[in-house]
């Protein structure tokens, strides 16, 4: 009998040993000045990260209920969470608040990818990035882009122009989520109704010049409205088992006739099960002073190669190519 209890004992500390280190407790360095939002704030994100981490050790689904999350974050997380599953690295973690147009950002949280489709081949550790709103209430948790994309965004910008860069950081970072994620809702949101879509693609042309007549790369570039766009792009997500997009390169312009207009160039990597190509995503952004979600007018693609040799600088799309409409004088 006395052994038969020794056991239990032992195992039922084990479980709890092992409850322990799926408990993650966090806390925030410096940022927020409201010590009640900010304790708010840290239990918070301590019951999501926690529970994230002990769905990710279990292999089940997120119960997220009793967490402070909006609807539009909790959709986008499962569908996240349906081709991977995440864990935190470690049990305590602190991070900085950043201060953002529509609220609160923390970034740089450690974690490790669970793979949950096959042939997945991507990172295994990367990072977290959590919105939250003014209220402390979590609007979004995507993986970051590379902490360079991210210091690329931010950096040459003004005082003035700082907020609005964190923003422009927040929305490409979500904007890259939404195909990792294939939530075509959220790009149909996004973009705006009347958005042109350019791809590029190389073809051989005939060249007629000279006395013998070649065969030379030249790219296309086929213009789509967003319906056609999106109905084309949902055929992808269906036929792929994951998708995979990642952003390097970043430059972003503000548009000096209009400046609640930016035109963000980056080279793009796209990844998935039945296709992989490299090239240059051009998106022009429309920010609104209301606090709105901003929205895209224009996306293009085009590859970053031309017959085995870079893409010439000029040649890349940018914010220059566009005619931006004038702001609007307020009555």
């Amino acid at each position: 009998m006395r052994r038969l209890l020794t056991s239990i004992l032992f195992i039922t500390c084990l479980a709890l040993s092992s409850w322990a280190q799926q408990k993650v407790e966090f806390g925030i360095i410096d940022g927020l000045s409201d010590q009640q939002l900010k304790t708010r704030v840290e239990n918070n994100i301590s019951q999501f990260l926690t529970e994230v981490t002990r769905a990710g050790t279990e292999g089940r689904s997120l119960q997220l209920n009793g967490i402070s999350i909006t609807d539009n974050a909790v959709h986008s997380l499962s569908l996240l969470w349906q081709n991977l599953h995440f864990v935190c690295s470690d049990s305590k973690m602190q991070e900085h608040c950043n201060t953002t147009v529509n609220g609160y950002q923390l970034r740089n949280i450690d974690i490790k990818v669970i793979p949950v489709i096959e042939d997945y081949d991507g990172e295994l550790e990367r990072q977290l990035t959590i919105s939250l709103s003014h209220t402390g209430e979590i609007t979004g948790a995507r993986m970051a882009m590379a902490s360079h994309v991210y210091t690329n965004i931010i950096k040459n910008g003004d005082a003035v122009d700082m907020a609005r860069r964190e923003e422009i950081l927040k929305f490409v970072e979500d904007f890259r989520s939404h195909y990792d994620e294939k939530d075509i809702e959220a790009l149909n949101q996004v973009f705006s109704d009347d958005a042109l879509i350019i791809t590029g693609s190389v073809v051989m042309k005939r060249d007629n010049r000279g006395d013998k007549p070649q065969m030379r790369p030249e790219i296309v570039y086929r213009t789509q409205n967003k319906q056609q766009y999106l109905t084309r792009l949902k055929q992808t997500f269906r036929n792929n088992k994951y998708i995979k997009v990642t952003f390097s390169d970043p430059e972003v312009v503000r548009s000096k006739k209009n400046p609640n207009f930016f035109g963000v160039t980056l080279h793009q990597h796209w990844k998935s099960d039945r296709y992989e190509d490299d090239g240059y995503v051009f998106l022009l952004w429309e920010f609104h002073e209301n606090n709105e979600p901003p929205i895209i007018h224009v996306r293009t693609w085009q590859p970053d190669k031309l017959a085995g040799a870079p893409l010439p600088q000029d040649k890349i799309i940018n914010i220059l190519d566009f005619e931006i409409p004038p702001k609007k004088r307020s009555l």
